[in-house]
């Protein structure tokens, strides 16, 4: 499960909202930091894979996987 801090910090980053947070829990994702150098499509694959079947398509998926993405790159930026 996703800790609050995070999920907060994750749900503030456009296109990201409960479900995404949801899909991301599915594939082991628990805090921003762990989507830092991710690739979105690879990401999305990994989250159809283990839904096994394709739940989530571009291009909502990779913009919203690629907003996190950059958010995490952002943060460790910043010194978070």
């Amino acid at each position: 499960m996703i800790p609050q801090a995070e999920r907060a910090k994750m749900l503030a980053v456009p296109r990201c909202g409960q479900r995404v947070l949801l899909r991301l829990e599915s594939i082991g994702v628990r805090a921003l930091g762990d989507l830092r150098g991710g690739d979105p499509w690879e990401l999305m694959h990994a989250i159809n894979v283990s839904a096994g079947r394709p739940i989530w398509r571009p291009p909502l998926a990779v913009q919203a996987l690629q907003n996190l993405v950059d958010a995490a790159e952002r943060e460790r930026a910043d010194g978070s």
